[in-house]
């Protein structure tokens, strides 16, 4: 559902949530009224949890299927998160349906948090919530009760931490750049470099600081540390918070510095 096909009503909000409850609404139907949640959710069973069953299948052991599903997330989740992140300003400017919506009673602030609030939503149940919960079955199937429920669940809420971090970076590198290539370009080269063999031992060396301000550690075993995730699904405790926090932050730094550069946007 394009903005200009939105059924609007008058609007009683003021200030910066001029609007707000109208377009998020509609950014909501665009998920939930069209068969993008169903799709979302298919090709996310089937990646992640397809991926699962294939090691089970082959013979992984419970440590092996856990890490290939926490990796297979750490990686492509984000990807995801970007393309739809950067189509939902991007493609709105390029169409000339920004600049229309903007016209009427809806303030700057509500389109990004709209945008935030909407596929923020869509993503955490088609991505985070729907997958993790077959995982679970199927570990527990194959395995038994080694798994902690409660902390599978903290696993999979550090797994939308991190699609949070490419989520709001991503919007906010729509705010600052007028295409695509630039936006993707900088979050699929952020999300995979951290794991890549040829990056850690000069990054350890000369910034060994990076993996502790950085999302890397919450999904994928960085540096053979192993993931933040995986200890919280098998009931251990964090060897760590730094990178939580410092996750946590930068999205607060992403969503501010958006809404920042969006209300300076000339239309």
């Amino acid at each position: 559902m394009s903005a200009s096909t939105a059924l609007l009503v008058p609007s009683r909000e003021h200030g910066w949530k001029m609007g707000l409850n109208n377009f998020l609404a509609k950014e909501m139907a665009a998920w939930w009224r069209t068969r993008r949640w169903w799709m979302q959710c298919l090709v996310a069973l089937v990646l992640l949890n397809g991926t699962m069953a294939l090691n089970l299948k082959g013979g992984s052991g419970f440590m092996n299927a856990a890490m290939a599903f926490l990796t297979t997330a750490g990686l492509c989740v984000p990807v995801a998160a970007v393309n739809l992140a950067q189509d939902a300003i991007l493609g709105e400017r390029h169409s000339g349906t920004a600049a229309w919506v903007l016209s009427k009673p809806l303030r700057r602030p509500a389109f990004i948090l709209a945008k935030l609030l909407a596929h923020g939503l869509g993503l955490l149940v088609a991505w985070v919530v729907l997958p993790g919960a077959v995982a679970f079955l199927q570990l527990r199937g194959y395995f038994g009760s080694r798994l902690s429920a409660p902390g599978f669940a903290g696993g999979m809420g550090l797994d939308y931490l991190n699609l949070l971090f490419y989520l709001t970076l991503a919007l906010m590198l729509a705010t600052l750049f007028d295409s695509r290539g630039p936006v993707l370009g900088i979050c699929v080269a952020l999300a995979w470099s951290g794991p890549m063999g040829f990056i850690i031992q000069p990054m350890q060396r000369y910034v060994p600081w990076l993996e502790n301000i950085l999302p890397w550690r919450l999904m994928v075993d960085f540096s053979r540390q192993g993931p933040l995730a995986g200890y919280l699904a098998m009931g251990q405790r964090l060897p760590t918070v730094t990178p939580i926090v410092a996750t946590v932050l930068w999205c607060v730094l992403f969503v501010v510095v958006a809404l920042w550069r969006f209300r300076r946007e000339e239309f």
